[in-house]
């Protein structure tokens, strides 16, 4: 939620949160906007999207992904006929028919995007929100709606325990994630800290150790964050420290 100049309020759903930002947006009269989630973890050359995009003169194309059927309640899911385009959406069904899920990921015509915003922000006892509003009011209009099929990593860390997979989804020799790819860097925020240091007594297995750490202990399988210390004696496996975290003596 955020809340800018005095005639601006908290934000009252995803669909609001961009409806309040349309002024910064038309600023650029760009012809598309993509709209990006904050939660997810993933790489994506958003430029073939675009071009998808284009090649099927959409109105709004929607980034899915397969994902397994029993997990399928926790996303927006798409049904889609053989050319792609979108017949039907769920917002998290609880008999999901397709196994489609929505990324979060969106490009929309500025113009026909502007104007649902604009008619949604309008609309008495909306959730503002682009699963449960949005999309549904464009496809119940006939907008030309395509979903644009992604293949590669994606993890939505919307749950403690998915965030959880995606930090050990980092380890190992072919880790899924692999952060060292020289053809796709992800650049992060750098804390200019000093560097790790490993006691003569430490053992360390399998593990991404962040800068400024102090590892006197036993670390197994784990993401230990920024200026963590571990302390002599301490044993931590299969574990997401955040930064400045002290495991004491012997833990």
């Amino acid at each position: 939620p955020y809340q800018g100049q005095k005639s601006a309020d908290w934000y009252k759903g995803t669909a609001n949160a961009i409806y309040q930002n349309l002024g910064f947006i038309n600023r650029y009269d760009a012809e598309y906007v993509l709209i990006l989630s904050g939660d997810h973890i993933y790489k994506m050359d958003y430029d073939k999207m675009l071009a998808y995009h284009k090649q099927k003169g959409a109105d709004c194309t929607i980034a899915v992904i397969g994902v397994p059927i029993e997990e399928a309640s926790r996303f927006g899911i798409m049904s889609t006929n053989e050319d792609g385009s979108i017949y039907k959406f769920s917002e998290k069904p609880k008999n999901p028919d397709s196994n489609l899920a929505s990324m979060g990921i969106y490009i929309f015509n500025r113009k026909k995007l502007a104007d649902y915003l604009t008619a949604d922000e309008n609309t008495p006892g909306s959730s503002n929100d682009f699963g449960k509003n949005i999309i549904p009011n464009m496809l119940a209009a006939g907008e030309k709606m395509f979903a644009y099929p992604f293949e590669g990593y994606w993890k939505d860390v919307g749950t403690i325990s998915s965030l959880w997979e995606a930090n050990m989804d980092l380890l190992g020799e072919k880790p899924e994630l692999n952060l060292g790819d020289e053809s796709w860097r992800i650049y992060a925020r750098h804390m200019a800290l000093s560097p790790q240091y490993v006691g003569k007594e430490a053992v360390i297995e399998n593990s991404n150790i962040s800068e400024g750490c102090e590892i006197y202990g036993t670390v197994r399988n784990c993401i230990i964050g920024a200026g963590v210390k571990i302390e002599a004696g301490a044993v931590v496996c299969d574990s997401v420290l955040m930064g400045d975290t002290v495991i004491e003596a012997d833990a």
